[in-house]
């Protein structure tokens, strides 16, 4: 069954809900080679790792260059006591709430 989309800021296509606790644990993430970024389309949190030469993660990395912004939303971590109102506020930065 396809998911319900809405449209955020600039009129984008974007997933009806967004997975908050995977939001909340990329806030929290405080590992400096990892890179995480909220993926529009699912509303599922990915990530990718610095110096992790494998395809899988070449081929992540390269799909969230070309597509950030219209697809993809970078997560700043290093925010260990993100809660929901993090996420909350970070979903309104955003243009996503």
């Amino acid at each position: 069954m396809p998911q319900t989309r809405r449209r955020c800021k600039g009129g984008r296509r974007v997933a009806a809900t967004y997975n908050r606790d995977q939001i909340r644990a990329a806030l929290a993430l405080t590992d400096p080679a990892i890179s995480s970024f909220l993926d529009l389309h699912t509303g599922n949190v990915v990530s990718i790792t610095e110096g992790d030469q494998s395809q899988t993660n070449q081929e992540l990395s390269a799909l969230i260059m070309e597509s950030y912004g219209d697809r993809f939303r970078y997560i700043p971590g290093g925010n260990p006591a993100a809660d929901d109102a993090a996420v909350s506020a970070w979903l309104e930065n955003e243009g996503l709430a």
